[in-house]
């Protein structure tokens, strides 16, 4: 194991030569959020929720539930508690201490697949050209659970996104919940991909990550923006009343520019 983790280090180290040393952005040891480095948004709002963006014992606090809809068995609700960092646009990479506490996906079978509950960071980097919103490339790593993620685990996923489309992912495995771990994104505009990784702070093992991009990197998004978030999808069912629910802390946010 110790090995493993090593190696992983090792191949994490050199993919992420690229970008600049990170400075601390906040460690949230301020009684109430910094309003001069975010704003919170609790999104999505529909009659049973509730929703927390808070800080707590010096780290972020962001919770989230959510029911789904009972007027139909396609398609889903949504909603998230989100953190934005106030300046996005020079941040090139961020990285942050977090444990998920509690997660939970109520299924319905007559629309399965649908529910889920995702917490990590979100980021625009870049525009592919054309100068508008859709036309934004970003990337996330997210810990999260649907209704056929292993008993007590989540899973962890690593991807980038253009005009709708989230096929670009990859697995990065398992973790249980509870776990703390330290996840990070960075964009390697010099080799025009992201870099990924998570590391479990118990284990110490990392497990690193890159996906590659073919967009035209040098247009400026058009909507920089940068968050760290809990999202939610509860399915919409008729004969159940889904469920979702996230909990989750953050700690030592860094970013370089």
């Amino acid at each position: 194991m110790r090995h493993k983790g090593f190696l992983g280090l090792l191949l994490f180290a050199t993919l992420y030569c690229a970008a600049q040393t990170q400075t601390l952005y906040d460690n949230f040891d301020h009684r109430f959020l910094n309003q001069s480095l975010w704003y919170s948004v609790c999104a999505g709002f529909s009659v049973n929720e509730e929703c927390a963006t808070a800080v707590q014992d010096e780290k972020l606090h962001l919770a989230r539930g959510l029911t789904g809809n009972t007027d139909s068995n396609t398609d889903s609700n949504g909603g998230t508690a989100t953190v934005f960092f106030l300046n996005p646009v020079p941040i090139r990479s961020i990285t942050t201490d977090m444990v998920v506490r509690a997660v939970n996906a109520i299924p319905c079978a007559a629309n399965p697949g649908l529910s889920w509950a995702n917490v990590g960071i979100t980021a625009r980097f870049f525009n592919a050209g054309d100068g508008t919103e859709a036309d934004d490339v970003g990337a996330g790593i997210i810990l999260g659970r649907s209704p056929s993620t292993p008993k007590g685990q989540m899973y962890v996923l690593a991807s980038y996104f253009h005009n709708g489309d989230y096929s670009h992912t990859v697995s990065l495995g398992n973790v249980t919940i509870g776990t703390p771990v330290t996840v990070s994104v960075t964009w390697d505009q010099a080799n025009h991909r992201f870099l990924f990784s998570w590391t479990n702070k118990i284990t110490k093992v990392t497990i690193p990550a890159l996906l590659s991009y073919s967009f035209s990197d040098t247009t400026p998004a058009a909507d920089p923006e940068k968050h760290l978030d809990v999202q939610l999808a509860p399915a919409n069912c008729t004969a159940t009343q889904t469920w979702v629910f996230a909990d989750a802390v953050f700690d030592n946010v860094y970013v370089s520019q």
